[in-house]
């Protein structure tokens, strides 16, 4: 009989993680991941929008100031993490939620590269020879190696760490631009210079240029998912969510379009987007009148070091998003599977890390590349959701909001606010704007696409779950549960037992790892020593451990077989579970077909008398 599918899948409470971040830790963590997208968007901006940088900047900043409203409301109406994972999922179901998350997914992992490889160029004020595209690429092959083997040991961020690293940023950007616009600036100029596709001016791109330009500064704001993710590990979070991501984007602006401002009056356009493409932090602070020296190695120092934290929060956030998705069935659940040792999702930090690599090594050194790649799954995740808001804002009005973007058109039964509509039209104008002038952008993002999207439907149809289904996860408390592991597995072995029993310890042991330990006991007569050769009875037993070992390695394992000499079976089981570290012992026995045991059973019946361990009993017919 095929049971009906079910809407509410019933699964252990396991604990959720605990709620400790407050508003100032969220915003340090949170302006750590976007602050750091400065030492590498301003080069790839003004290698499109020339002089019209700080136009394309605002512009973009102005679309950020819309998603960030967006995603401040949508946290306040969720408690749980998983950005616009959990904000599509709840407006629409799970496949449009899978789709948002694997671009999400994509974007993680180029947050990766892109950081990583951003290191290399830093630290070139040091290290001359990591000026060569080679050297950078082996050093970022390195650096995310250092980051899966940190992540999958279960090293913890430590928040004063993460306060001291997004304090010393700040305060070095804003210091920067303080001098910058006493010495530097010079705002005529600068307008002068703002104009778009005047022929024969080096300093103005042509109208595609700058709408390129302006695609590529959308990469500088990506990282306020980051901030959405941590929801679950929220104290308040419909408060303190909202509140941090309101303080990181009004800084956010300000540093950005003033450090803008301060580097095409340094540098010109050229200068920016080519000898400082990869570190334009470095060349406005070689531009200042006093201090460059010492000020651009402290910048050097400490953009690698914040561009290291950037990528390692994009290793531990695409682990945070596959564990969202594989706990609602969109990905395969192994892929978060928890080490035994380490308990960290080895399987999906090493998955991602190959790929990050994989990209890296692909792109050849183009942070183009990497940024096409990031804004085609960036753009699709916030397009969902200001659509996921704009949904529930007609479907359920009713949800408590905590905080509820301004700006609002107001109809009988609900409003819709105007930031979501602009918001909406422009990333998914940006992510066409991808699709159709990027081609290494549209093809590595479709080919993502296409692959997540059948692993998704081949995955739901082995579930037998519905591709288009919203299901429930309904955690229930079990105090008594406790997950059970086993080491090393004992099994007594005679003839004619043989297969069923092993077969039973050869899966067990495969599930947990462990090791399988097979005995034949020879009884041997108190009327003898119990040393005595018994040829004929030990040929049997080394015919049923031939036999043993062939069932093991048809299921690939090893397992250890003794010949035991004993006055009894019991006595010799009992002893080795007492000596020896044994945490399971597999029995097999034989019952009539009225339930009751036979002869051979009654060793079985006065082990479970005396045994400490967990038995299992395999009977045979």
């Amino acid at each position: 009989m095929k049971v009906g599918f079910k809407k509410k899948f019933a699964e252990i409470d396991k604990g959720s993680m605990k709620r400790v971040l407050g508003v100032s830790d969220l915003f340090a963590i949170g302006y750590g991941d976007l602050g750091s997208s400065i030492y590498y968007a301003l080069g790839i901006t003004a290698l499109f929008a020339l002089g019209a940088a700080p136009i394309s900047l605002t512009l973009a900043g102005l679309v950020f100031a819309c998603t960030a409203l967006t995603y401040a409301e949508l946290s306040s109406i969720l408690k749980i993490g998983g950005g616009s994972v959990s904000f599509t999922k709840h407006a629409f179901n799970d496949l449009i939620s899978f789709i948002a998350g694997w671009g999400l997914l994509l974007d993680f992992i180029v947050t990766i590269a892109i950081s990583s490889y951003s290191i290399g160029p830093y630290l070139s004020f040091f290290f001359s020879a990591l000026k060569d595209p080679d050297y950078k690429i082996g050093l970022t092959v390195c650096i995310i190696a250092i980051l899966f083997f940190v992540n999958f040991r279960g090293a913890k961020g430590s928040g004063r760490l993460c306060w001291i690293l997004t304090s010393l940023t700040l305060v070095t950007q804003l210091l920067i631009i303080v001098i910058g616009c006493i010495y530097l600036l010079d705002i005529p100029d600068l307008f002068d210079h703002m104009r778009i596709n005047v022929k024969g001016s080096l300093w103005s791109p042509t109208w595609a240029e700058f709408w390129k330009g302006t695609a590529m500064a959308m990469v500088a704001y990506t990282g306020i998912e980051s901030m959405s993710q941590l929801s679950s590990e929220a104290k308040h979070p419909q408060r303190t969510v909202p509140k941090a991501i309101i303080y990181a984007m009004t800084l956010l602006l300000i540093v950005f379009i003033g450090t803008t401002l301060i580097a095409l009056s340094a540098l010109t356009p050229s200068e920016l987007s080519t000898t400082y493409l990869e570190n334009p932090i470095v060349g406005i602070v070689k531009a200042l009148p006093f201090g460059g020296q010492w000020l651009g190695g402290w910048v050097g120092l400490l953009g690698g070091v914040i561009l290291f934290v950037a990528a390692n929060a994009g290793l531990m956030g695409a682990s945070r998003l596959a564990f969202r998705m594989g706990e609602n069935y969109q990905i395969p659940r192994f892929i978060y599977q928890l080490h035994s040792k380490h308990k960290t999702p080895f399987i999906s930090l090493a998955i991602f890390a190959l790929l990050a690599i994989f990209i890296v090594i692909l792109s050849g050194g183009k942070l183009t590349f990497l940024a096409d790649l990031y804004n085609f799954g960036a753009m699709l995740a916030f397009f969902m959701a200001h659509l996921s808001l704009i949904i529930l804002r007609i479907k359920k009005p009713e949800l408590k909001r905590e905080f509820r973007a301004p700006l609002n058109i107001h109809f009988e039964k609900f409003s819709i606010p105007i930031t979501a509509i602009i918001g909406g039209l422009a990333t998914l104008a940006t992510w066409f704007l991808v699709v159709f002038t990027k081609p290494d952008g549209r093809y590595l993002g479709f080919s993502w696409l296409l692959v997540g999207l059948l692993m998704y439907v081949l995955y739901r149809r082995k579930k037998e779950i519905p591709t288009t289904g919203n299901i429930e996860i309904e955690k229930i408390k079990i105090p008594e549960f406790k997950t059970i592991h086993y080491k090393n597995i004992l099994v007594p072995i005679r003839e004619g037992f043989e297969s069923g029993i092993l077969q039973m310890a050869c899966e067990i042991a495969k599930h947990h790892h462990a090791k399988v330990t097979a005995i034949h006991v020879l009884e041997v007569p108190f009327s003898i020593p119990l040393d005595s050769p018994l040829p004929h009875r030990t040929i049997i037993a080394e015919t049923i451990l031939k036999r043993t070992e062939a069932i093991g390695r048809e299921f690939n394992m090893q397992i250890m077989l003794r010949i035991i000499h004993s006055r009894s079976v019991e006595n010799a089981i009992l002893t080795l579970l007492k000596n020896e570290d044994f945490d399971l012992l597999i029995l097999g026995t034989s019952i009539k077909k009225e339930g009751i045991l036979t002869k051979q059973g009654i060793t079985v019946e006065k082990l479970l008398k005396e045994v400490d361990c967990p038995v299992l009993i395999y009977a045979r017919p």
